[in-house]
């Protein structure tokens, strides 16, 4: 057995009517609760894994035990669960569920690092309402170029700190693209910092194109 089934073992059992780890595990299920820590400081109960950020439950429902674990040992020991509608899960289709959770769990953190900058920059500028972008992007779900550029100058300027990965950049319209096409420089820096990996590539590919034909993109 190894060290990490060793651990499982040594707090499931316990908690299990079965005496062996398989048969015990099988007596778990996911419950579909999760929860954010806010911080890497939690530990699977399970297995023993720290720097956990999020926790999932699963429980025994013949015990009446639960533990916080980690998403991975719920696919690890191929732990089953139930959807939102009440169905019974495999194995495979819960870690998928978990995944999807966790997604979520990570996609709230995201805005809510997001709200959290722009509230503080509406309290460090008089004049930038910090409400009126929070109210854009619930509507439109991303930025335009030019409002993240600005957003980054001005929280530069005040000292406010961001995550430039956590602004989504709104790229779908012709106006995005000459948004970006007749930036500035420092704030093209600024915006290139934000935009996802794909998003990245196809600047590469539009300037790389121009540049085949002899032309400067920007």
């Amino acid at each position: 057995m190894s060290s990490w089934a060793e651990r499982a073992a040594a707090t499931l059992l316990p908690l299990s009517r079965a005496s062996s780890l398989g048969p015990a595990l099988r007596e778990w299920s996911y419950t579909g609760r999760f929860f954010d820590l806010e911080a890497r400081d939690g530990i699977c109960e399970l297995c023993g894994q720290q720097d956990l950020r999020y926790h999932f439950e699963i429980e025994n429902s013949g015990t009446a035990s639960s533990l916080l674990v980690g998403s991975e040992c719920i696919k690890r020991f191929e732990i089953t669960g139930v959807d939102e509608q009440g169905q019974r899960l495999d194995a495979d289709a819960t870690g998928k569920l978990v995944d999807r959770h966790r997604r979520g769990l990570v996609e709230d953190a995201r805005k809510q690092r997001v709200m959290t900058a722009l509230l503080k920059l509406g309290q460090e500028v008089d004049d930038f309402d910090a409400w009126d972008f929070i109210d854009f992007v619930d509507d439109k779900g991303a930025f335009t170029p030019n409002q993240v550029a600005m957003i980054f100058w001005r929280m530069g300027s005040a000292g406010v700190n961001y995550r430039p990965a956590d602004w989504k950049v709104r790229m779908r319209r012709d106006s995005d693209w000459r948004q970006l096409r007749t930036m500035k420089p420092a704030a093209f820096k600024r915006v290139i910092a934000a935009l996802t990996p794909a998003q990245r590539r196809r600047v590469a590919e539009i300037e790389a194109n121009f540049s085949e034909n002899g032309q400067r993109w920007r």
